[in-house]
């Protein structure tokens, strides 16, 4: 049974706020929002439902996160390395639902949580493993209405 994550239904789409866009050796998220905490968020939900079925993750429990960088670039990187980290080690977290709680532009830094659970091989399937973000192409475009992120992942 195909994920609800790859899903091609644009209303769908539109709804969750991300695509999966062709790469020729990886993949490229976009996500958008109306202002960059909503594509960051949406950002990394996709993340995670390139790598499971989120339809099939349940809101069981929070995890907490910090991330900063030394640009807005490299706080987009650090924003989805560690939860990346979290899902490849010990709790092999998996969120469905993102909310940022402080973003600071000016010193790049982040707080953030998610809602989801442990990954678990015999209720969740593995659709691709992602290895790492990568700077290459990464896009953080900001409008008055609207924020776009790009972001290659490494798989």
């Amino acid at each position: 049974m195909p994920s609800t994550s790859m899903t091609e239904d644009r209303s769908e789409i539109e709804r969750r706020r991300f695509e999966y866009l062709d790469h020729p050796a990886d993949i490229q998220l976009h996500s958008w929002g109306s202002k960059i905490e909503e594509a960051f968020e949406a950002c990394l939900v996709s993340m995670f439902g390139y790598m499971t079925d989120l339809a099939k993750v349940e809101e069981q429990y929070e995890f907490y996160w910090k991330a900063s960088g030394d640009s807005m670039d490299g706080l987009l990187f650090q924003f989805l390395d560690e939860a990346l980290n979290s899902f490849h080690a010990e709790p092999c977290f998996v969120a469905k639902r993102v909310e940022i709680l402080r973003f600071d532009k000016e010193k790049f830094e982040i707080e953030f949580r998610g809602w989801g659970e442990s990954f678990d091989t015999s209720k969740h399937e593995t659709e691709a493993d992602i290895k790492s973000p990568t700077y290459s192409n990464m896009q953080i475009i900001e409008k008055l209405d609207r924020c776009d992120v790009y972001v290659i992942v490494d798989i």
